[in-house]
């Protein structure tokens, strides 16, 4: 069983790969990861993707991270009714 400072190490190796990796380099990486950490898979998927640590920046005396999201942000959707559906919702 790996200790969690060699988990991390593994996690920072694979990571970069992972995020550049096609779908199918992808299902590797992520069986060979579950296989050498114990990590469920579902799990394993959402610690490659997280964003990625580009540094550290000092404000006022605070340390912060400075990190590159990969994941887009969903635009809400707009809803479409008819007229008799919104006189029904607004009795409602």
């Amino acid at each position: 069983m790996l200790t969690m400072t060699q988990k991390k190490t593994v996690t920072r190796e694979l990571q970069n790969r992972y995020q550049k990796a096609k779908n199918k380099e992808k299902t590797m990486i992520l069986v060979e990861f579950t296989q050498i950490t114990g990590y469920n898979r579902c799990y394993a998927s959402q610690v490659l993707g997280k964003s990625k640590i580009l540094g550290y920046v000092k404000i006022a005396g605070e340390r912060f991270k400075y990190v590159q999201d990969h994941h887009k942000s969903r635009g809400k959707k707009n809803r479409n009714y008819d007229k008799e559906i919104l006189t029904a919702l607004k009795k409602i």
